[in-house]
């Protein structure tokens, strides 16, 4: 099944059962199941699934009413798809409590009950995270516990359908934002945000470029705030999240020079890394937490791990969305869970903050530098290739060796100065791949100076292994 997150509900009878027995049988049958009991009160009972094939840590609560038990199971963590688990673990829940029922009549339950009492509705001084979130328009409904993350999500779908609205931006669809428009409205782009516009650092968090872009952040949104809105409160959770978004940001500013960036997932990120920083302590009850850290570590492990192999992800935005997070995690753990105050949040946050405006003012600032003399580059590769203009031998040898080989020269030369600049991650990798294009390409060029100067064709293997290799890093710069 599909879901926000995936779950699962039904309810069932015990006819002719008090509640005492209903409470015992209940406890019972998840006993039967194996699972990790959680708590046991007399208006509720949790239990955590154990992880494998046919169960992914999912959370199974029971409701007892005064007509019927309501049966709930939810995917837990940042699950969107889970394959039917849900159903299949309250039909194994139905059977064990059909079974219990049967199994046991009044006299050996009320002895059950009296040898049992006692542990029923104990306090751990822990909290559940796990939301109970019942339809799918209560996503974007503002309630007690969840009033600032709907507002969030509606805000960035009201921008996402402004930017793609074909009256106002004809080049725009309904799938996919046009570029130039999305770095208008405020991308975080680094000679622009560094050099007179920061205001971008905030406003490329709201900003998605299609469809899917937009579903999997504000997906991450709903989890991420379902989780920890109810604990930290409204007003501590905005400052989380606004910090977490202006930290991903800048990383993103440090992780790259001449690539725009926009989306909230390096926020989502954030509350993520929040999330994760409140499973190292003891604040969320065991079960939970084992079943959290399980789901959220393998949603962690496999986005970052995206760094290795996809170009087109803003790693710099996540890592920095990331680390935000479990750095405010760990700052306001000891105000948790008591309600929001001065005194528990306003010395986290404001270190947060100064630390980020520190951090501003230490990021790389020669992009501009940067972008001239990739200007230099291009315009000295241009002047190279005047070569394939000779018309005659003679005059395409004297080219190569006078002026296609001086302007690799050149170019080298400019790469030594390029290494010298304070750049960003992404263009020191960048960088790498140029000088050995400008190097690859000097060998093509001396190459075929010698076959002409020669006057046969020596080299032809040679010119053709450097041309495939040419293609191959034109086609990874052009990534």
């Amino acid at each position: 099944m599909i879901g926000f997150p995936p779950r699962y509900s039904t309810s069932c009878v015990l006819e002719n059962r008090s509640p005492a027995e209903q409470l015992v049988i209940l406890w019972l049958a998840l006993e039967k199941t194996g699972w990790n009991i959680s708590e046991i009160n007399p208006d509720r009972l949790i239990a955590f699934t154990h992880f494998s094939l046919r169960s992914w840590n999912e959370q199974v609560s029971i409701t007892p009413g005064p007509e019927n038990i309501r049966l709930h199971s939810v995917s837990t963590g940042a699950q969107i798809f889970d394959f039917g688990r849900n159903r299949q673990n309250i039909r194994r829940l139905q059977q064990a409590i059909t079974a219990t029922n049967a199994e046991y009549d009044h006299e050996q339950l009320a002895a059950i009950y009296a040898e049992r009492q006692h542990l029923t509705g104990s306090k751990t001084g822990t909290v559940h995270l796990t939301p109970a979130r019942q339809g799918f328009l209560s996503i974007f409904k503002p309630a007690r516990g969840y009033f600032i993350t709907p507002i969030l999500i509606l805000l960035n779908i009201l921008i996402y359908l402004l930017i793609t609205n074909k009256w106002l931006f004809a080049s725009s669809t309904w799938w996919a934002a046009d570029v130039a428009v999305l770095e208008q409205a405020g991308a975080n782009f680094k000679p622009l945000t560094l050099f007179g516009q920061p205001w971008r650092l905030l406003a490329a968090g709201f900003l998605h470029a299609d469809v899917l872009h937009l579903f999997f952040n504000i997906y991450g949104i709903m989890i991420g705030g379902s989780y920890l809105e109810p604990l930290l409160g409204k007003w501590r959770f905005f400052a989380v999240y606004l910090l977490c978004l202006l930290a991903a940001s800048m990383a993103s500013l440090w992780w790259y020079d001449i690539t725009p960036t926009l989306g909230a997932s390096g926020a989502v990120f954030g509350l993520f890394g929040f999330i994760f920083a409140l499973l190292l302590h003891r604040l969320i009850e065991p079960h939970e937490r084992r079943a959290l850290l399980i789901s959220i570590g393998i949603y962690l492990a496999f986005s970052l791990s995206s760094i290795f192999f996809q170009t087109n992800f803003d790693h710099g935005a996540h890592i920095g969305g990331l680390l935000m997070g479990m750095l405010l995690g760990q700052l306001l753990i000891k105000g948790l869970p008591s309600p929001a105050t001065l005194r528990n949040t306003l010395p986290a946050t404001s270190l947060a903050a100064a630390l980020l405006a520190i951090l501003y003012f230490m990021l790389p600032r020669d992009v501009n530098v940067y972008i001239r003399k990739l200007q230099q580059l291009d315009e000295n590769f241009i002047l190279s290739y005047g070569v394939y203009n000779s018309r005659t031998e003679a005059e395409k040898e004297k080219w190569l060796k006078n002026y296609s080989m001086y302007y690799m020269d050149e170019n080298l030369r400019i790469m030594d100065e390029i290494d010298r600049l304070s750049l960003g991650i992404d263009s020191r990798k960048r960088n790498v791949l140029l000088r050995r294009l400008v190097l690859t390409q000097k060998k093509v060029f001396d190459y075929n100076y010698r076959t002409l100067a020669e006057g046969k064709n020596s080299y032809d293997q040679q010119i053709l292994e450097a041309l495939r290799e040419l293609a191959e890093m034109q086609k990874q710069l052009g990534q």
